[in-house]
């Protein structure tokens, strides 16, 4: 999981000085290009120390690439700051596509953005729309349309990372994507065995769970 690392940094600065920059100054900072897990983000406050985060999602990520198949068409529940779609996007091709939701509005506008700075927005749909129950928004999620699971457009590949939305979106599913990768939420109400569940019922079987932060119950499972 990404956490960042704020300008001043070093140990040699008080920590009155990186309290005052992280409260008054970095909020009203223009945001420059950060790499977050090798995809072009516009991300991080402009005086930040660090801007390149490798292991940004790792656990979801990897398990991604894995996943997507050159020519594949991918399904993103829950945007977030669009990397999972844009290396799904790499993986898919040309030939590919992937239909991104995100119901926070600035994510939203995020994903957009990413999308256009790595080169694949002509194959990232992206919709302000939030699917399932919205567990949790992260962020002003007004104005997004509401997008009942079973109206999910066909796919090979659906990932998933809703935060605690998981199960619910599963079980009521009409599509049969041939590759399921779900994050799960322990920490918001939805435990690992639920997700599992969800599949289960689907007629999913986990080939690969991978772990995130196992204190809050996220893990990575990927079903076939």
């Amino acid at each position: 999981m990404h956490r960042e690392n704020t300008f001043p940094s070093r140990d040699d600065v008080p920590d009155a000085v990186r309290r005052a920059y992280n409260r008054f100054v970095r909020p009203h900072l223009p945001e420059k290009i950060a790499v977050f897990n090798d995809v072009a983000v516009r991300r991080i406050p402009l005086l930040d120390l660090t801007d390149e985060f490798p292991e940004y999602e790792a656990t979801l990520i990897d398990a991604v690439r894995s996943a997507v198949e050159h020519g594949d068409d991918v399904v993103v529940v829950g945007g977030g700051w669009g990397v999972s779609s844009v290396v799904a996007a790499r993986r898919a091709g040309p030939d590919g596509d992937v239909t991104a939701f995100e119901p926070a509005r600035h994510r939203y506008r995020y994903v957009r953005e990413t999308a256009a700075l790595n080169g694949v927005d002509d194959r990232v749909a992206v919709h302000h729309a939030l699917v399932g129950p919205g567990v949790k928004v992260d962020g002003d999620g007004s104005g997004a349309a509401r997008r009942p699971p079973s109206a999910l457009p066909d796919c090979d590949v659906l990932v998933l990372d809703c935060e605690g939305a998981e199960a619910d979106v599963l079980r009521n599913l009409d599509t049969e994507p041939r590759t399921v990768v779900v994050e799960t939420h322990a920490c918001f109400g939805t435990p690992e065995e639920a997700t599992r569940d969800a599949l289960d019922e689907q007629g999913y079987d986990v080939v690969e769970r991978a772990v995130d932060e196992p204190e809050r119950g996220i893990f990575v499972l990927t079903a076939e």
